[in-house]
């Protein structure tokens, strides 16, 4: 166990920066809250549970809407255990919740799998469904019956930068994204702004995987040789291979992902728990148990047809400011902590964003090595 990082634990998250776009006519039929004796249904596709990432993170929140007495049920479906992303095992699922209009609401989405999402979307369009986080949208838009969520992650991946900054005593920080493409990317490019910005070096690393905790152990000792001490994952279950490394080194923090990692493991993995300074928190939990919220009482239909992007200013994304955090930042870290998150919450700050780059194969090497150690 580390002598500097003490045993404590609580989670804050803090708010979001939204945008919307588009709005068609709600659709006709499917129920819109309160419209049946059995009360609210809503159906939750995900490819499997267990990722100890985000998934679980909306799956919790699942279990724990359907588990309140306030009239509402939520069936979670483990579509693709596989993750094949077989196109017929999706359709069929969904399928199986849309045809006799049994469920208010159908949630799915994620990159990988929302094209089945939207197929089903033109297939029911009486049908009311959630995208909880996508990546692109139909080329003729959203659709009427759906509401689609994302993550101001250019947001997140600046304050990441900015606390991994203040923490390094070597000058040196890095990164493990899972793949490299222009949606995970967005992670990090608020991120190696900011390090750019403030003259700190980094180190990236794309292990090509989500799964393979050997593999992220090996990447991550790579980074520690070339002197990054503070390390965030944001790389699924490989992530652990990350923080099992970060935990062997007395000198070295690690950030984690989506959920609070710190309160995840604190019970069952206390070295690794000591490890993770904080989390930087994707909270598909709050969006989802707001949106069961406004289909209870009717004005989901008001969203149907739009895009937005939950960011800081609605508790979308921030960081896990948890008892652990607390005991081993000093006062002045977060508060810079704290100025950079009402910064770019109020436009103040301008977030370079990869999937809004006009030319991504170029602007993006751009700024991805500006400062970056090889």
């Amino acid at each position: 166990m580390k002598n500097s990082k003490k045993f404590l634990a609580s989670l804050l998250a803090l708010t979001l920066l939204a945008g919307c776009s588009g709005g068609n006519a709600a659709p006709e039929g499917g129920s819109e809250g309160g419209s049946t004796e059995e009360g609210i249904k809503i159906a939750v596709l995900l490819p499997f549970t267990g990722d100890q990432s985000y998934f679980d993170t909306l799956a919790t929140a699942a279990k724990e809407v359907d588990a309140e007495d306030n009239g509402i049920s939520v069936k979670i479906i483990e579509v693709d255990p596989g993750g094949s992303a077989d196109e017929s095992l999706w359709m069929n699922a969904f399928d199986d919740v849309c045809e006799d209009g049994e469920y208010d609401l159908v949630v799915s989405g994620n990159n990988t799998y929302e094209g089945f999402l939207y197929k089903a979307c033109e297939k029911y369009p009486d049908q009311m469904f959630y995208n909880f986080d996508y990546s692109a949208l139909p080329e003729s838009g959203v659709p009427a019956n759906c509401y689609c969520v994302n993550w101001a992650l250019d947001d997140l991946g600046y304050v990441v930068g900015t606390l991994s900054a203040e923490m390094t005593k070597t000058g040196t920080v890095g990164v493990v994204v899972g793949m490299d493409n222009q949606a995970m990317n967005q992670f990090i490019s608020g991120y190696v702004q900011v390090l750019a910005d403030k003259g700190v070096k980094y180190v990236v690393s794309y292990p090509g995987s989500f799964t393979d905790t050997d593999l992220g152990k090996e990447v991550t000792n790579a980074m520690i040789d070339k002197g990054a001490d503070v390390i965030w994952q944001v790389a699924g279950g490989l992530g652990n291979g990350v923080i099992e490394a970060c935990s062997q080194h007395d000198d070295v923090w690690c950030i984690g992902v989506d959920q609070d990692q710190y309160l995840q493991f604190a019970e069952t993995k206390p070295e690794w728990a000591n490890t993770i300074l904080t989390s930087a928190l994707k909270n598909t939990n709050v969006a989802f148990k707001a949106v069961c919220g406004m289909v209870k009482d009717g004005t989901y239909k008001d969203k149907l047809g739009k895009a937005e992007a939950w960011g800081i200013a609605l508790n979308g994304v921030g960081l896990a400011e948890n008892d652990y955090y607390m005991a081993n930042t000093t006062e002045e870290v977060r508060a810079k902590v704290a100025d950079t998150l009402a910064k770019v919450a109020s436009g103040e700050v301008e977030v370079k964003d990869t999937l809004e780059m006009a030319d991504y194969d170029k602007e993006w090497p751009e700024l991805l090595n500006a400062n970056r150690v090889e």
